[in-house]
């Protein structure tokens, strides 16, 4: 893999996720921006920059004709993919806080956090999901409109307190006949998102976090680690997390990289070989399985097993001399170089390949 070239990196002046966002259309507007699986087609749906900008504005328009005020709470419960970053974007543009919820969580958790959030809206895939939520006629004063991506309602619901539930044909209609309505532009200052705890240790609670939170650790990771245009994400973890909203959804946009949304948990493996990812954000749990299968394999057998240990040895001595860090060890660079040349297509270039064998970064959160 050639070395990539770094790409426009945005300007100060961008102080606010929604001006991230728009910035990122304008500069790069034929760019790869995200993939994902349609199990209608059977195929990968590819959207640029451009594409993905024109389908945010339709969510925005249809959002903006609810006319709710400046602050007002969306709660999106929806898996990675499209749908969750046009409702995002549009919220954000709007100057409204999304509440971005974990899509396997339970109804009474999901409840709790409608009525502690006070959402205005909640955009969900499933009816099914609705259901399960109303049915514990938990009161929603503050819910004005339920929004199901998936298969439409069979008739016009109502939630609790009268909530109109409606289907996303339906519902982005509403934005194409609507009258223009004046829009509020965000400050760097705003709430960006309330993000609730997992619950573990009580009721979740909401964190607030604000456009200029985001975007300066948006900033503090591109001191460190500079993804760019040629790169891909393979999105998997859940964007209800801070770490993914940032690491694999924001900082993508920041760099104009494609993001590419996995068809499940259960076919990362699969999806890996299939979209060949530059740059792999997860957590250490999934690192760990892949290692725990790696060491099965190799146990099988005493020189596969031998052969990986120095490639292990022998590649952390390389990294630590290619990082500038301390090398605790006598055996000479020269040395590692020459054994790297059989050890590199013999033990990590076949691993690698079991990652899509384009990885350049992997980030453990």
């Amino acid at each position: 893999m050639t070395t990539p070239v770094a790409g426009p990196v945005f300007p100060d002046s961008v102080d606010t996720l929604a001006a991230l966002f728009s910035w990122r259309v304008t500069a790069s507007p034929n760019g790869a921006a995200y993939r994902q699986f349609d199990t209608f087609s059977k195929d990968w749906l590819k959207l640029d920059w451009r594409e993905i900008g024109e389908r945010v504005d339709k969510w925005l328009s249809a959002l903006a004709s609810q006319q709710y005020q400046a602050g007002a709470r969306v709660a999106i419960l929806l898996p990675n993919g499209i749908h969750a970053v046009c409702i995002d974007q549009a919220a954000l543009a709007l100057g409204l806080v999304p509440v971005p919820l974990h899509a396997i969580d339970n109804p009474e958790s999901i409840a709790y956090i409608l009525a502690d959030s006070e959402a205005r809206i909640l955009v969900l895939q499933d009816a099914a999901q609705w259901n399960a939520i109303s049915a514990l006629e938990i009161d929603l004063p503050a819910l004005h409109s339920v929004v199901v991506t998936g298969v439409p309602p069979a008739d016009h619901q109502s939630g609790p307190r009268g909530a109109r539930v409606l289907g996303l044909a339906e519902w982005l209609a509403q934005g194409e006949t609507a009258a223009p309505v004046t829009r509020t532009t965000p400050r760097a200052e705003d709430l960006a998102a309330l993000v609730y705890t997992s619950g573990t240790t009580g009721k979740p609670k909401g964190v607030m976090l604000t456009h200029r939170n985001v975007l300066e650790n948006v900033r503090a990771v591109l001191k460190r680690v500079v993804p760019v245009e040629e790169d891909v994400f393979l999105s998997f973890l859940p964007l209800s997390h801070t770490f993914e909203r940032t690491a694999g959804y924001y900082l993508a946009i920041a760099c104009g990289c494609c993001v590419t949304y996995v068809r499940s948990v259960a076919q990362i493996g699969e999806d890996l070989l299939t979209v060949r990812p530059t740059m792999l954000v997860s957590v250490p749990r999934i690192y760990e399985r892949f290692y725990a299968r790696i060491q099965t394999a190799v146990q099988q057998s005493r020189v596969k097993n031998t052969l990986f240990d120095m490639a292990v040895t022998v590649g952390w001595r390389r990294f630590c001399r290619r990082q500038g860090i301390a090398v605790e060890s006598a055996v000479p660079a020269v040395v590692d170089m020459l054994a790297w040349l059989a050890l590199e297509p013999l033990v990590a270039r076949p691993i690698r390949a079991q990652l899509g064998g384009r990885i350049r970064v992997a980030v453990s959160g």
